[in-house]
């Protein structure tokens, strides 16, 4: 592995912290080699520290070292950034509170056991017939690889440069970085200034059994007509398209054509916001879009596979009952069309007093299942309860039953299924039952069980899924 850097890693004891404390062993082979060359994401962060240096820093390691490392079938240049990369770790009110390799932040055993969240970015940029670049990852990325996503996705680094929060002046700095890296896009081509925040949001995505996303991401947009070259080890495709074009790949995505994915936080953004911020484009308005005081928080975790192919996973878990799917009796509402949760129960009829008694609490991510025993006489949910719900941080409620206040219930950003509307309203006794099991069209459901809905449907499991 050749390693192109600045003069400072030329005191190498203090630099080899990139590698896990317990690669330290590996024997180390260094060489100098007169010859300078520099990598676009070197001279980007240090374009005036190379006039003085004198060599370039070559690592090479034993190849059978290599063989026994971790990972060891990792992409070699995938593996670089994996370690060498150091990510800032934020709460989730975007506050500094560490950094750590871009591996560790990567891993799921550490998102979930440390609860790693990093900050991120995505950049969505146009060009003058106000068309979107897309790009699809490269088959070599440890995560998502060969999804389709938005013209760039990555992290601000744990450097002074990318570490500049106002005006968020540190990520647009790293967009600029990474829009050369991975797309060959000049910097010249996209000025920092350029970059408009529009917002903010965190989520958590399983890429596969072993790697994920737990990412407080900046959305940034601009419009510029750009030279693009892009990386083969970082994009294995481009295009741009407009709207429509847009809504046909979504299409293909959803019915599983051409073996066509879509990353999750790209989903995110499409299915909340961005036709929306699309249309301020076009009409020159989109810096009136922007909100970065809100961090919209999407923390079920997300998944790439559909609740069509974890039935086609898991018939044995079908065939024990551990894993059920609701017959097709709701209707969809709300702005979230995919959620997840673990649930919890609540057994009424015609009253929604306890409904709005749980919408109330902190959702902490779970989803209210409530059986109102099918009836269809008086609306039992409401579009206050459900904006509570939202601001909560529930990430669904089921209804055996009718719902009102419709127009907005679909502005919410939640996910809601009912079997109709009504306009009536529910009593208001305060009878009913908690966390009791519950029967919704013959299928049994407990608290604590976990809820997984997407548009084909809704699948009831007694553990949660590993997806």
């Amino acid at each position: 592995m050749t390693l192109t850097t600045g003069a400072g890693l030329l005191n190498t004891a203090a630099r080899l912290s990139f590698f896990p404390k317990s690669h330290y062993h590996y024997p180390l082979l260094f060489s100098i080699s007169p010859s300078l060359r520099f990598s676009p994401t070197s001279l980007i962060a240090n374009p005036t520290s190379f006039a003085s240096l004198p060599a370039r820093l070559s690592l090479s390691f034993n190849a059978s070292t290599m063989a026994d490392a971790p990972d060891a079938g990792m992409d070699a240049v995938q593996r670089r950034l994996m370690f060498e990369d150091e990510c800032i770790l934020v709460d989730e009110n975007d506050r500094v509170v560490g950094h750590d390799t871009k591996y560790n932040c990567h891993l799921m055993e550490k998102i979930e056991s440390e609860n790693l969240l990093h900050r991120a970015f995505s950049v969505f940029l146009f060009n003058s017939k106000n068309e979107l670049l897309l790009q699809q990852r490269s088959a070599t990325k440890v995560t998502f690889p060969l999804v389709w996503t938005n013209t760039c996705c990555s992290h601000p680094l744990y450097r002074e440069s990318e570490l500049i929060d106002e005006n968020s002046l540190g990520v647009r700095n790293a967009a600029q970085r990474k829009l050369l890296d991975e797309l060959g896009i000049p910097a010249e081509d996209v000025p920092v200034d350029q970059f408009i925040p529009l917002g903010r949001i965190l989520y958590k995505a399983p890429s596969d059994g072993k790697w994920g996303e737990h990412e407080l991401d900046y959305l940034l947009f601009t419009v510029r007509d750009v030279n693009v070259h892009p990386n083969p080890d970082e994009v294995a495709d481009i295009k741009y398209v407009n709207q429509e074009q847009l809504k046909e790949l979504l299409r293909k995505a959803d019915a599983g054509e051409e073996g066509l994915k879509l990353s999750p936080w790209f989903r995110l953004v499409v299915d909340n916001f961005l036709f929306k911020w699309w249309d301020n484009v076009e009409k020159g308005t989109i810096k009136e879009a922007a909100d970065m005081k809100t961090i919209h928080r999407f923390l079920e975790q997300m998944a790439l596979v559909t609740t069509a192919e974890v039935c086609d996973a898991h018939s044995q878990l079908i065939g024990s009952g551990d894993l059920r799917v609701l017959e097709p009796i709701f209707q969809i509402y709300g702005r979230r069309q995919v959620f997840s949760g673990q649930i919890v129960t609540l057994k009424v009829f015609e009253d929604n007093v306890l409904v709005r008694g749980f919408l109330e609490e902190k959702g902490n991510g779970r989803v209210l299942v409530v059986d109102g025993g099918g009836s269809k006489r008086c609306a039992i949910l409401g579009g206050n309860p459900v904006v509570q719900a939202q601001n909560n941080g529930w990430a669904g409620i089921v209804v055996n039953g009718c719902i009102r206040d419709v127009d907005e219930i679909n502005g919410c950003d939640i996910g809601v299924r009912a079997l109709a509307s009504h306009p009536m309203k529910a009593n208001k006794k305060g009878i009913g039952e908690k966390q009791v099991p519950i029967t919704i069209a013959g299928t049994r459901i407990c608290d604590g069980e976990w809820l997984y809905a997407d548009t084909d449907g809704i699948l009831i499991s007694r553990t949660e899924l590993s997806v």
